[in-house]
């Protein structure tokens, strides 16, 4: 899977939801995510080779996920992504501490997801800073398309991941991020 996207920052969400209902989109998912990240210990003080990370839904679906490192590409960031959803969060967590990787970062998140047509929408809201939309598309003009769409051209538009976001921007720890 190859994964294309963006966040245009400082949303108002109802009025996003609003949007996108009608347009038709369709709500998929309103929870709060409990995401751990991991890496191999030489990466810890150094620039990740690749992300990955384990994430849990306020119902109890779990998920681990593997990144490549992003390539930006005008208002979007790319990258390589599987997904692999599995039973037990706890468990996964302690497989990787036990075959010696690192939990480097824990974080919470509100998450209410939209799908139309061939766009992925995600109104995030993390513990002290504003909501942010990620938009998921085919392409950097696909997803440009979506921002015309929500007359959204007006709003600030970050590429890079939240990472960026949360330390730079906001100057919150991104390794510790709890409600």
């Amino acid at each position: 899977m190859h994964e294309i996207e963006t966040k245009i920052l400082k949303v108002d969400v109802e009025a996003i939801k609003n949007k996108l209902k009608k347009l038709g989109a369709k709500e998929i998912q309103n929870t709060r995510l409990y995401v751990d990240w991991y890496c191999v210990e030489e990466a810890v003080k150094g620039n990740h080779p690749w992300y990955l990370r384990v994430r849990k839904t306020s119902d109890g679906k779990t998920e681990i996920s593997w990144k490549s490192l992003g390539k930006f590409v005008g208002k979007t960031r790319q990258s390589a992504e599987i997904n692999i959803n599995v039973s037990d969060f706890d468990k996964v967590k302690l497989l990787f501490e036990e075959i010696g990787l690192v939990h480097y970062a824990h974080q919470e998140k509100d998450r209410i997801s939209f799908v139309l047509e061939n766009w992925n929408f995600d109104l995030d809201q993390y513990p002290g800073m504003p909501a942010y939309l990620e938009i998921e598309g085919n392409s950097e003009n696909h997803i440009n398309e979506a921002i015309k769409l929500l007359e959204l051209q007006d709003y600030e538009a970050l590429s890079e991941g939240e990472t960026k976001l949360i330390k730079e921007k906001y100057g919150l720890n991104w390794n510790d991020m709890r409600f």
